[in-house]
């Protein structure tokens, strides 16, 4: 199990900064921002906990990831290849500003660890120890662990992980974005717990 989770916090980080020459959005709000997010029906549904994942685009439809983040932006969603290590799958979502360089995008991780034992709490833990710098701010409720934090390195960049137990197997998602509210951070987290 730990050589799992060893293998998640590596193929994050190598998304996380190899493939960031693949990154989406830069965010610019247009609508003044409101603290109550209410969610709006998805233009690509996905059911909750859907028994087999096979991408991560639909787990946030881009009408939705434009209203969260306050943005008019055209923004297009692209699935990047899925990647495989052993029983572990990750699948790779990049929301795209058609009109921005990709650098500052909003990109989508989905893991699935279907491994007897494997722990959604520790994957969580393990995996803002690997990119976050303190403080790493825990969200209750929501998911069976999720946390939003700052990028380690990157100022302008934040994370946001959520760790679920479903349909057998560990679901961990991770959004990379660029800072913003934690409004925002918890309006994500929240539609990614109950799609996972």
């Amino acid at each position: 199990m730990r050589r799992t989770w060893g293998f998640l916090a590596v193929g994050l980080l190598f998304l996380a900064t190899a493939c960031s020459v693949e990154i989406v959005i830069p965010i610019r709000s247009q609508t003044t921002p409101t603290s109550s997010y209410k969610a709006p029906t998805p233009t690509t549904p996905i059911p909750a906990s859907p028994a087999t994942v096979t991408d991560a685009c639909p787990f946030i439809a881009v009408g939705e990831l434009a209203q969260i983040l306050g943005t008019s932006a055209e923004i297009q969603a692209r699935e990047q290849p899925a990647d495989v290590e052993g029983t572990e799958k990750r699948y790779s979502c990049i929301y795209e500003d058609i009109h921005q360089s990709i650098d500052d995008a909003p990109r989508l991780h989905i893991t699935v660890a279907p491994e007897i034992g494997a722990d959604s709490i520790a994957a969580v833990d393990n995996t803002a120890k690997a990119f976050c710098r303190e403080p790493i701010t825990a969200v209750g409720g929501v998911g069976d662990k999720t946390v939003h934090c700052e990028h380690g390195t990157d100022f302008t960049r934040a994370y946001i992980v959520v760790g679920k137990l479903s349909e057998g197997q560990v679901r961990l998602a991770f959004v990379d974005l660029r800072k913003s509210r934690a409004d925002v951070y918890e309006a994500i987290a929240k539609l990614l717990a109950e799609r996972l």
